[in-house]
């Protein structure tokens, strides 16, 4: 079997050039990378929540996670603390800086969308169908 072939190989392609191009064209003028980008999004959609569970949200492990946050951190787009009563667990939640560079990003996912050139039916059917993939792979 070609790579080519391969549906593992294509979402790979995609993901790759997908990220590049939020990279390159949409993050660069904010001073972010999609992993910065992905945590402010996951920050904004579930408020403040402890460092090992976003990780957990966007796949990170423990040792990649920290230093997106410690930059974001002295970036002043999030902060850190630790919970009274179990300090061994660290919330993180934006800033009000955070929370204003989320609003000067919010153009980004329909223009991304238009950059693709999917139409709302391909765009919908294209979420259900990594849904499923995501879903059956994880057990």
């Amino acid at each position: 079997m070609k790579n080519d072939s391969s549906v593992a190989y294509r979402l790979y392609l995609a993901q790759r050039e997908i990220i590049k191009y939020y990279n390159r064209n949409k993050l660069k003028p904010y001073e972010l990378s999609y992993q910065h980008y992905l945590v402010l999004m996951v920050l904004v959609e579930n408020g403040p929540i402890p460092v090992l569970q976003l990780g957990e949200y966007l796949a990170f492990q423990s040792g990649t996670i920290t230093p997106i946050i410690k930059k974001m951190e002295s970036r002043g787009l999030i902060e850190r603390e630790r919970l009274k009563k179990d300090e061994r667990i660290v919330l993180v939640q934006l800033t009000e800086e955070g929370r204003e560079l989320i609003k000067q990003l919010n153009h980004i996912p329909e223009e991304m969308l238009d950059v693709s050139c999917l139409t709302t039916k391909e765009y919908t059917t294209l979420m259900q169908i990594t849904r499923k993939i995501v879903r059956n792979m994880r057990y």
